[in-house]
């Protein structure tokens, strides 16, 4: 009665046992099988059903490598000696392979890894349980991965190309005898885009000084190039031509197009020049043209700000032959003359004034601080330290002129 009683036990243990592994079995990821001595299928679990869509009933007997391992990734046959599954059954050792093919039931292939252990018995293999995982998740994530990394490298060889195309453009500004003039180019340090902001500030040979700020549409190296080449058409076209900024700005565009520059580009063009009805007088007149660029804006030395708006016209390169409008106002002594592109005046979801109002706010204490300092706060405080477009900025202060009029009583 005991040897029954401990008979029993153990089978019911044994019962017990099998229960737990065929729940096991039937709950994990992975794809079990389990082959004879021939290679051929046994058991299946559920997930190797579903993996390959090959069902258990039907697998069963079937010579599993001729089933669902018979042919590479390529196409070519896979022959059996070169099967990890049938080396661990001939070697009798564990066999890994992490770069294997199934072939579902539908003919396409499902990349796995797989590890093949023999059975052994009385010192003869007498079967194998394959284990293997499905890696199409896994692979899918890592293309994934190299494509992000491989347009990262591109957007950062092209941000690189860019900085090093716009610093060789950052020239330093002219120092006219009448003006101080400071330029300062922040550019964008969120993400990896480029842009195409760009200013320019020179003196033409009759002493007056030109200049200019635009922005070119787009963000990557086409529009950092196309910037290069407008920013040297215009620079070339204004430099010993007294013609009007409007005129410029209408020949730089006409020779663009016949050049190929198609871009699309907001800008300002400004001369500063002697009045012309008192050219010894320290008094001074700023003519310029707008093409779709935010405003200049006057800061008087009480901190007061003029926006020298004016009817919205035409951006370049949308048509060479659209009307373009000169204007004029006195840039007196002692007043700043800020160009700027729209990285300073933007913000996602405001609008131009709203950015505009918080420009004039920023300026309120700092029409009497030295023009660095001046441009170095404004940046600070309107420029946040994750801005997503670049910016660039020209400020121009007007000093008093010693003109003959202008000489102490008695001297020369």
């Amino acid at each position: 009665m005991q040897d029954l009683a401990a008979r029993r036990s153990v089978e019911a243990e044994l019962a017990r046992t099998l229960v737990r592994y065929e729940r096991v079995l039937a709950n994990v990821a992975d794809g079990i099988y389990g082959l004879d001595a021939a290679g051929r299928v046994e058991f299946v679990n559920p997930a190797a059903a579903r993996i390959t869509g090959h069902p258990a009933a039907r697998q069963r007997g079937l010579d599993q490598h001729e089933l669902m391992h018979h042919t590479r990734p390529d196409g070519t046959p896979y022959a059996r000696e070169d099967c990890p599954v049938w080396r661990a059954l001939t070697t009798g050792r564990t066999v890994a392979a992490d770069s294997e093919v199934f072939w579902r039931s539908d003919g396409t292939p499902v990349p796995v890894e797989l590890i093949a252990v023999p059975t052994v018995e009385d010192g003869a293999v007498t079967g194998v349980v394959v284990s293997f995982r499905d890696l199409t998740e896994r692979l899918a994530a890592a293309r994934q991965a190299a494509e992000l990394r491989r347009l990262e490298e591109r957007a950062a060889a092209e941000r690189a190309l860019s900085d090093r195309l716009q610093q060789a453009l950052l020239t330093p500004p002219p120092a006219p005898d009448h003006l101080q003039v400071a330029v300062r180019y922040r550019p964008a340090t969120r993400g990896v885009q480029v842009g195409g902001d760009w200013y320019d500030a020179f003196l033409q040979p009759d002493g007056a000084t030109v200049l200019v700020v635009g922005d070119v549409v787009g963000h990557d190296s086409t529009a950092a190039a196309a910037m290069g080449q407008l920013r040297g058409l215009l620079r070339t076209l204004a430099y010993d031509d007294d013609a009007l900024p409007s005129a410029t700005l209408r020949r730089a565009e006409r020779t663009a197009r016949g050049l190929g520059v198609s871009s699309l580009a907001t800008a300002v063009l400004a001369r500063i020049e002697r009045h012309p009805d008192a050219p010894g007088a320290g008094r001074r007149v700023l003519r310029w043209s707008n093409a779709g660029h935010p405003p200049p804006l006057l800061l008087a030395p009480d901190g007061s700000s003029t926006v020298l708006a004016t009817r919205p016209e035409l951006m370049l390169g949308v048509d060479p032959d659209a009307p373009r409008t000169d204007h004029a106002a006195d840039l007196p002594d002692e007043h700043t003359l800020l160009l700027l592109t729209d990285g300073l005046v933007e913000r996602r979801g405001a609008d131009l004034d709203q950015g505009t109002a918080e420009l004039r706010a920023a300026l309120r204490d700092l029409g009497g601080a030295p023009l660095d300092e001046l441009c170095d706060t404004l940046l600070a405080r309107l420029v946040p330290s994750d801005g997503a477009d670049d910016v660039a900025l020209v400020a121009v202060r007007a000093h008093p002129e010693a003109g003959p009029e202008r000489l102490p009583p008695g001297a020369g």
